[in-house]
């Protein structure tokens, strides 16, 4: 089959696209366009892949494919990093073409397309399940741990665990399909991505096998001022067009003075559903934010601190919320001088669900892939103690275990345990 022209510049792809789709809706023919989506924390390796799986789908398969931002478009802005390379591939970053979640004609319910692709997440969520009849996933491209859906369906299904980037899982099925008709634009936008997640591509870092391979690729075909063709994939963090990327990219994330607590705990958030094995009817949910700041600084920054996470929790109807730091300590160094990357866990679990914060910390405490030790000391007192929720605060030992590790100790807990 023919493929399709695509537009001159990725924004006008972008833009065409989203303004077709929005039009479809209204005539009620979403159902006839494919959403290809990342997960719901709205990081750049969701927002990338998505944006080039659906021009993938839309110029080669030559299929009606939109993606979209699971956030609201007033969310761009807490991810400095984002706007950033959205602007280095083209794009206004004071508005970006991108269709977000609330640029979908209200009700929504049902979500008014029944087709998706995922990226960087492997299990539709129910938003857009609910009263849709027959939603189907057509597409997986990701780097999560399997949970064995959508076999006789996607195609492609790629889930590819260790990989540090669903970009790089998406660059590779560029390459593989249509090598010289990848925009320049696009290969810059997976390239941030992919730097960004595996930490510029640094030996002992992040970076897998097909990471390498993949920033190779892009970075050959990208706006970059860079000599990288000359370089083989595991020397490719030596050029300094690719250091001075991945620098600044690393900055614009730690950006996050003019945020608030809520802004902190929607920046970097995921949500999980859940039913205790104890009680089996009830279903509780568990929200899981990443901040990069330690707890003594995040608590210290916002007086209302306390009550901004309970308020997020009745906001978000959580039974658990999970605050995930992730930071270097500027007065502690390591072996090589620099400051000590440390890790730190807060767990509030409000009253409801009978056993649950004491399943919880046990677990978690007990847990010999995260090797907590307490940090009790930073939590409220006295007449400061928080009401109706408990509380835990923990250091983290191994300083490798992100999210990906905590959220399904977190389900086996409640679930399995």
């Amino acid at each position: 089959m023919a493929s399709k022209a695509p537009s001159s510049t990725l924004a006008e792809f972008m833009k065409e696209q989203k303004t077709k789709y929005l039009e479809a809706v209204k005539a009620g023919k979403g159902r006839e366009w494919t959403v290809v989506m990342g997960n719901e924390a709205g990081d750049l390796d969701s927002l990338s892949s998505a944006i080039a799986y659906s021009w993938y789908a839309t110029t080669v398969q030559q299929s009606a494919t939109v993606a979209l931002f699971r956030a609201l478009r007033s969310d761009l802005h807490l991810r400095a990093e984002n706007l950033h390379a959205l602007e280095l591939a083209g794009l206004d970053p004071s508005d970006p073409p991108v269709l977000c979640i609330d640029d979908i004609p209200s009700p929504s319910t049902p979500f008014p397309s029944n087709r998706f692709a995922l990226v960087d997440h492997n299990h539709l969520h129910s938003d857009f399940t609910r009263d849709n009849s027959d939603p189907r996933v057509i597409a997986v491209v990701d780097h999560h741990a399997d949970e064995g859906l959508y076999k006789d369906t996607a195609d492609p299904r790629i889930v590819t665990v260790p990989t540090g980037s669903a970009s790089s899982l998406v660059a590779l099925l560029l390459e593989q399909n249509c090598p010289g008709r990848v925009p320049a634009e696009l290969a810059t936008l997976l390239l941030c991505s992919v730097l960004i997640d595996c930490n510029g591509l640094k030996v002992g870092g992040k970076a897998e096998e097909q990471d390498r391979a993949a920033a190779a690729f892009l970075a050959a075909r990208s706006l970059l001022p860079s000599d990288a063709s000359s370089l083989s994939p595991t020397d490719l963090h030596e050029d300094p067009a690719i250091r001075d990327l991945a620098s600044v990219l690393s900055d614009k994330k730690a950006s996050i003075s003019h945020l608030d607590t809520r802004d902190l705990l929607r920046r970097d958030y995921k949500e999980y559903s859940m039913t205790p094995s104890w009680t089996k009817h009830q279903v509780v949910l568990v929200g899981l934010a990443s901040v990069p700041l330690g707890l003594k600084e995040l608590i210290a920054r916002d007086a209302k601190f306390w009550s901004s996470a309970q308020q997020w929790m009745v906001d978000q109807n959580l039974s658990v919320l999970g605050i995930l730091t992730s930071f270097h300590a500027a007065k502690e160094l390591n072996k090589k001088g620099k400051p000590k990357h440390k890790r730190q866990q807060l767990f509030f679990v409000r009253e409801g669900v009978p056993g649950l914060a004491e399943k919880l910390f046990t677990g978690l405490e007990g847990s010999a892939e995260l090797k907590l030790k307490d940090k009790s000391a930073i939590l409220p007192k006295g007449e400061e103690a928080l009401v109706g929720v408990g509380v835990r605060a923990w250091k983290q030992g191994n300083v490798d275990a992100t999210r990906k590790v905590t959220a399904p100790l977190v389900k086996k807990i409640i679930e399995v345990s």
